[in-house]
C-alpha cells in the first residue's frame, strides 16, 4: 500500500545486482474496537535463506496539514525484533499496554524492517523492504469521520486540504477533481490517503492548465465505507 509516511527503502545505492526482497506482512491494516487491546500479524520469509526484522511501533499524528510519526510506550509490538528461518511465518503480537481508556480513535503505525543481511555478495544492492501497516484503537461510540474539502491553486498544481471533525478516519482513494462543467482537472488513481479523526490534513495534486481559471470545484473519490461527492470550494492561492 501507499504511504504518505515511510515508504520502501534501500540498504545501498551500489551499483549492480539487486538480492530480491523476501519480507511479507499480513493483514495490512490493525482495527481494534474498545475493549480489544491486543492484534496479531504474521511476518513471513519467502527467501531461501534466513531474515531478520525489526518492529516498531509509532503514534500517527496529522497536524496543519502534514504528518508525522512519533515514538510511543502505550502500545508495544512483541518480540521487537525477529528472526525468520526459509519459508517460515512468524507471528508478532501488538498490544495497548496502557490502562487508559481510548479517548476517540487512537491511530498508530506500525513499521516493520527487513534487515540488510551481514554477509552480502560484493556488488551487489541489498534491496530491503519496509511495511508501514495502520494500526487503529477505538471506542464503539467514537463518532465517523466528517470531513470538509477545500482547494487552493499553486505554482505545482492544488492543495487538497481535509478538516475531519469526526472522531475515526476516513481513508479516500481514486480522488476526481472536476470544474464547474464537468471537466476532470485533477486525478489520483490509487490510494489518496487517511484523514485522521480531529486532524487536518493536505495533498499536493497536479492538474490541468484549466484549474488555474475554474472558480468552482467538485470532488469525488471511494472511502472505506463508500464512494463519495462533495462540493470543493477554492480558498486563497498559495
Amino acid at each position: 500500500m501507499k504511504s504518505a509516511v515511510i515508504g520502501i527503502g534501500f540498504a545501498s545505492l551500489i551499483a549492480g545486482v539487486a538480492d530480491a526482497a523476501s519480507l511479507q506482512v499480513a493483514p495490512v491494516l490493525l482495527d481494534l474496537p474498545a475493549p480489544g487491546n491486543t492484534a496479531t500479524i504474521t511476518l513471513r520469509n519467502t527467501d531461501v535463506e534466513p531474515i531478520t526484522a525489526q518492529i516498531r511501533v509509532f503514534r500517527w499524528i496529522q497536524r496543519d496539514g502534514a504528518e508525522r510519526l512519533e515514538p510511543v510506550d502505550d502500545v508495544v509490538a512483541s518480540p521487537p525484533v525477529v528472526q525468520l528461518r526459509s519459508r517460515q511465518d512468524y507471528t508478532v503480537r501488538i498490544v495497548r499496554v496502557t490502562g487508559q481508556p481510548v479517548a476517540r480513535e487512537e491511530a498508530y503505525r506500525l513499521v516493520i524492517d527487513e534487515l540488510p543481511k551481514p554477509n552480502r555478495t560484493p556488488g551487489t544492492v541489498a534491496l530491503v523492504m519496509r511495511h508501514v501497516v495502520p494500526v487503529f484503537f477505538s471506542r464503539k461510540s467514537a463518532s465517523p469521520a466528517s470531513v470538509a474539502w477545500s482547494v487552493s491553486r499553486h505554482d505545482k498544481g492544488l492543495t487538497l486540504s481535509a478538516v475531519n471533525s469526526g472522531e475515526r478516519r476516513a481513508r479516500f482513494a481514486a480522488i476526481t477533481i472536476r470544474d464547474a462543467s464537468g471537466k476532470v482537472v485533477s486525478e489520483t488513481k490509487g490510494l489518496l490517503g487517511y484523514s485522521l479523526g480531529g486532524s487536518s490534513m493536505q495533498w499536493v495534486l497536479p492538474s490541468s492548465p484549466s484549474a488555474r481559471s475554474g472558480a468552482r470545484f467538485t470532488i469525488s473519490g471511494m472511502t472505506d465505507i463508500g464512494s463519495f461527492n462533495a462540493p470543493l470550494p477554492v480558498s486563497a492561492s498559495r
